[in-house]
């Protein structure tokens, strides 16, 4: 039973994020299951709860840099093979879970579209990226008092490129991505701004 309503899960959070959640409708996550309308009642109330249940399953398996790790961390090199490791992870459990490979950016895309219905999801995103931009700038200043990186680079300019390098990811091919050339990607984006920065 429990299977079942994680198979609901996955494919109808899949459908939410290919169309949107006004644009996907009961015949669309229907086809999608290959369940029957009697069927999801069984196991959400309605549409929303459904997407509810995918938002939150979404959010438990995706990996963050604690403040811990933060303050652990030695150096901003150090730091983007940190980042580029939970990355790695939560899109392996991402692949697990939901079968394929979701795009962070159009995650919060759905997000946002559902703020209304979901306002603790959109303050949820707001602190998410508020904590990292405050990581990479603790990262950056340790960087700059250790000698590890130019002094005169702009921290707070510098913390949002690197996040960006980190969250969009967007230079991938959606139909079957491949999660290596995807990380090597990012690792590549992220050599070039340290090999900018550094002293």
């Amino acid at each position: 039973m429990a299977e079942l309503r994680d198979e609901i899960v996955k494919k109808s959070l899949l459908q939410f994020l290919n169309r949107g959640y006004k644009g996907t409708s009961l015949k669309d996550l229907e086809q999608a299951t290959g369940l029957t309308k009697g069927a999801f009642y069984y196991y959400f109330k309605d549409k929303k709860e459904m997407l509810e249940a995918g938002i939150e399953r979404y959010f438990s398996i995706t990996r963050e840099e604690s403040d811990e790790d933060a303050e652990r961390v030695a150096t901003l090199r150090e730091y983007i093979d940190l980042v580029i490791r939970n990355k790695e992870e939560g899109a392996d459990l991402a692949q697990k879970f939901f079968g394929c490979f979701i795009l962070e950016v159009l995650f919060f895309q759905l997000v946002l579209e559902v703020a209304p219905l979901f306002p603790a999801f959109r303050e949820r995103i707001y602190t998410l990226s508020k904590t990292r931009l405050t990581h990479w700038e603790r990262m950056i200043l340790k960087a700059k008092q250790k000698g590890e990186i130019r002094e005169t680079l702009d921290t707070s300019v510098l913390a949002r490129n690197l996040m960006s390098v980190s969250s969009s990811m967007l230079n991938i091919e959606f139909e079957e991505p491949n999660l290596q050339y995807v990380f090597s990607d990012m690792r590549m984006q992220f050599e070039q701004y340290y090999m900018l920065i550094k002293k």
